[in-house]
């Protein structure tokens, strides 16, 4: 073997040596490449846990705006139907008109056509009626047999009959006074009878004007019209009534009272209301009340002497009359129906504070309306009847200190508290005319022409009072939005606007039957609408006190949401930024 040089020794370690340094490069370059695979590998998994980041922060805003937000807005919204507005506001731009239909007969033709003209002229600028007038006439052989002025009404109603809301002027040459106004659809009128005094008698007793001016509102409602201050008497004329018949018997241990009200009130009440039942519901009860005296109302009756058997009868003043209406009704028991009442009460007094007399302020004794019966009335209420004992019931008594009967008389109770009914419902016609007289009432029930006058009156004022409920009711919906307006109330709204509009149609028609009907329905219908209590429910929850409730709850969730806009933004940019550098 040969030994090496020292040359070759060292050539050899330099050789080695950069063979070590060649493998540590491929090392450094295999760490390297190791390293920045490693690094991309990081990046891209930050960019797609930054990328799941920001998409599921975009869903999470479209979940709470797209969908939370109209869910909060719908479920927390008040519901209300929706309704005519403008169409209610508008009632008034078409004032209540009625068609007055009215037939003239006149002997002679040049009369009866001046009569129609001046008619027509003093009703072409009336303020509710338009007149039509139709001028009336019967062949030579009928007015040949007509004697009496019965025949001659009997032969134009044959004729031309009239119905419910006509009128006939009749021209009969004999006649005391200008005018005689019937207990029919019918007024005779003499020869002389001029237009004015004919228009005086439609215009006070059959239309009732000033009744009309009260109720419309109109600036001569505070005036006087031919010596009558213009005002209502009566109550305002409800849908339904409860007419409730009681006799009271204070003492029924001193006397027993026989009379058969139930008996009475069919023979007597049921066939007057009927006759007003075209307009208003009736309902007829009777009941009998023991116990009930005087004296727990305040009202003590002084005996005042007389010449009578008895040798006294007993004051009762009226200035108590109030406080015994008072006392009573809380012992009525009408408190079980929510329909108004009308009282009529027969109070039987005892022989030993018998008989009442009611007397005046000035301490005049009040005019009796029947035989040994006292009565008065209160147009929002009803009436009292005062029924004493015969006479010889009470010397019977009084001689005894027994037990006695006591008879009621239904002649002598019934046609009080029909005349009662009569001042209720505002039929009594206290209008005075000159030379113009009314046929003395003399039947049950009232005459055809005060029941067409009831009616028609009482037309116009539920008409006009349903109006005006409706469009308080709009306006007040209208001001105040938070307030519930359920299916019920929006359809009886609507309901009664369009009866209120069919019936100013049937009234302009002259078909009084149906607008008396239809406005009795707008009426109701507008009084359910206004009273109905469903509108109460968010009255005191409005959009203020809402707002307050609500943005404490969803003000925590929705500040997160506001600032992640942000940094998606800058996402976005920051991509857009990166996309645009690569390529």
């Amino acid at each position: 073997m040969s030994a090496k040089t020292p040359s070759e020794e060292t050539k050899a370690q330099t050789k080695a040596s950069s063979g070590e340094m060649a493998t540590d490069k491929r090392r450094v370059q295999q760490n390297d490449d190791a390293s920045g695979e490693r690094s991309e590998a990081g990046s891209s998994s930050a960019r797609e846990d930054a990328a799941i980041h920001i998409y599921a922060t975009i869903a999470f805003i479209v979940i709470i705006i797209v969908i939370g937000v109209p869910m909060w807005w719908k479920t927390t919204e008040v519901y209300r139907v929706s309704l005519p507005y403008s169409e209610i506001r508008a009632l008034n731009e078409d004032p209540i008109k009625a068609t007055f239909r009215l037939g003239l007969y006149c002997q002679s033709a040049e009369r009866r056509e001046i009569l129609s003209f001046e008619l027509r002229k003093k009703f072409e600028q009336n303020f509710v009626f338009e007149l039509d007038l139709q001028l009336l006439s019967l062949d030579a052989d009928t007015l040949s047999t007509i004697k009496t002025p019965a025949r001659l009404e009997a032969e134009l109603q044959k004729h031309y009959p009239s119905t419910l809301g006509h009128f006939l002027f009749i021209e009969w040459p004999k006649l005391d006074d200008d005018i005689l106004v019937t207990s029919d659809r019918t007024a005779f009128i003499s020869e002389s009878a001029s237009s004015l005094k004919a228009y005086q008698v439609l215009s006070s007793w059959l239309l009732q004007e000033y009744k009309l001016k009260a109720i419309l509102g109109s600036r001569d409602a505070q005036q006087t019209l031919m010596g009558r201050q213009l005002r209502l008497n009566s109550a305002p004329l409800q849908a339904q009534y409860e007419v409730l018949i009681t006799v009271l018997n204070p003492r029924p241990e001193l006397q027993k009272v026989h009379w058969n009200a139930r008996a009475a009130a069919e023979n007597y009440i049921e066939p007057f209301l009927s006759e007003l039942s075209g307009i208003t519901n009736f309902t007829i009860k009777t009941q009998w009340i023991y116990q009930v005296g005087l004296e727990g109302a305040g009202a003590q009756p002084k005996q005042v002497p007389d010449d009578s058997k008895l040798g006294r009868h007993y004051a009762l003043a009226e200035d108590s009359l109030p406080h015994i209406i008072t006392s009573l009704e809380k012992k009525l028991g009408t408190q079980i129906t929510d329909n108004p009442c009308i009282h009529l009460v027969v109070y039987v007094p005892p022989c030993a504070q018998a008989p009442l007399r009611i007397y005046r302020k000035d301490g005049q004794r009040a005019a009796p309306l029947a035989s040994n019966v006292e009565a008065f009335t209160s147009a929002k209420w009803g009436g009292i009847v005062f029924a004493n004992p015969a006479e010889a019931t009470c010397v019977r008594y009084m001689e005894t200190e027994q037990f006695s009967d006591v008879y009621i008389h239904a002649q002598d109770v019934m046609p009080v508290l029909l005349y009662q009914l009569r001042k209720i419902f505002d039929l009594e016609n206290n209008t005075p005319l000159l030379d113009a007289t009314l046929v003395p009432y003399s039947t049950i029930e009232p005459r055809a022409w005060e029941v067409d006058t009831f009616m028609r009156t009482n037309t116009i004022y539920l008409v006009h009072s349903a109006t005006t409920t409706l469009q308080s009711l709009i306006q007040l919906l209208g001001g105040i939005e938070y307030i519930v307006i359920n299916d019920e109330v929006g359809a009886a709204i609507q309901t009664a606007h369009r009866k209120i509009v069919a019936a100013k149609q049937q009234l302009r028609a002259g078909r009084l039957q149906q607008a008396a009907l239809l406005a009795r329905e707008a009426y109701t219908s507008a009084e359910r609408a206004f009273f109905d209590p469903s509108m109460l429910a968010l009255l005191y929850f409005p959009d203020e006190q809402k707002y307050a409730i609500y943005i404490p709850l969803f003000l925590p969730i929705m500040i997160p949401v506001v600032f992640s806009f942000n940094t998606i933004l800058k996402y976005f940019r920051k991509r857009k930024a990166t996309k645009a550098k690569e390529e």
